[in-house]
């Protein structure tokens, strides 16, 4: 199986995330491993959002909620030696009018979004010119994050090498083997599975960064995972990362 933390020295990496804590949460310990030793962007694509942990942030609105999340992001970024944020500005689920049961099972095609999210993601990539894309798998059925993989697939006609990780904590909440099932009908495949051991209090510390996102709670599903997602020989606590099949490249 390759070497993905090599792989990730080797490329400039455009780590894409629906949200700000999707990169920190779902493939925190792969960017820890190789934080400062990888030229890498964060482009995060839905930006302005009216939900958050805290019921007093929660009250004070979008604006602010907002950019507290822009803050705590710029604060991962800084941590992690990455070298440029992208934000692109788009309203999240919480602000189109979704709820908890909706933003999970509503088809992306049916997005007003849809379009504008493909172009922009489209722009970003040509613009910033990575030589490696690492985008969510889509795990979970989270539209903003459906809009994503798909705006991701869409433009990889570009010949940039495309991976997808999975979407945490919604894998956590699937059993694994319903998550490989899905992801191969998606037409991927396997690629990577990195021990993350050795980071795995620096992936932590990581995601307590976004503290108006984070609880224990969150923190131990997915630190739970990481250990579930572990076949005998792979380490304590990994991250997997997936690509596309040969014949549906993209």
């Amino acid at each position: 199986m390759p070497d993905l933390i090599e792989e990730l020295r080797r490329n400039t990496t455009l780590w894409i995330s629906p949200h700000p804590d999707d990169v920190a949460y779902s493939c925190g310990g792969v960017l820890a491993a190789c934080a400062g030793s990888a030229p890498g962007l964060l482009l995060t694509v839905f930006t302005r959002s009216a939900w958050a942990l805290p019921k007093r942030l929660r009250a004070a609105g979008p604006d602010v909620i907002s950019a507290r999340r822009a803050e705590e992001e710029r604060r991962y970024c800084r941590a992690r030696g990455l070298a440029r944020y992208v934000p692109l500005g788009f309203d999240d689920a919480s602000l189109r009018g979704y709820d908890d049961d909706t933003e999970l099972t509503t088809d992306p095609a049916d997005d007003p979004l849809r379009d504008r999210v493909a172009e922009a993601v489209a722009r970003a990539v040509a613009e910033l010119r990575p030589t490696l894309v690492l985008a969510p798998a889509a795990v979970g059925w989270h539209v903003d994050h459906r809009l994503v993989h798909e705006a991701v697939r869409r433009s990889a006609d570009d010949g940039v090498r495309r991976l997808y990780y999975e979407d945490l904590p919604y894998a956590a909440h699937h059993p694994r083997t319903a998550t490989e099932k899905a992801l191969g009908e998606e037409g991927l495949s396997l690629y990577a599975v990195t021990d993350i051991a050795h980071v795995l209090p620096a992936k932590v510390r990581g995601m307590y960064v976004y503290g108006c996102q984070t609880d224990d709670e969150c923190v131990r599903e997915m630190t739970g995972y990481a250990r579930e997602a572990a076949s005998p020989g792979d380490g304590t606590h990994v991250e997997r990362v997936w690509a596309p099949s040969p014949a549906t490249a993209g």
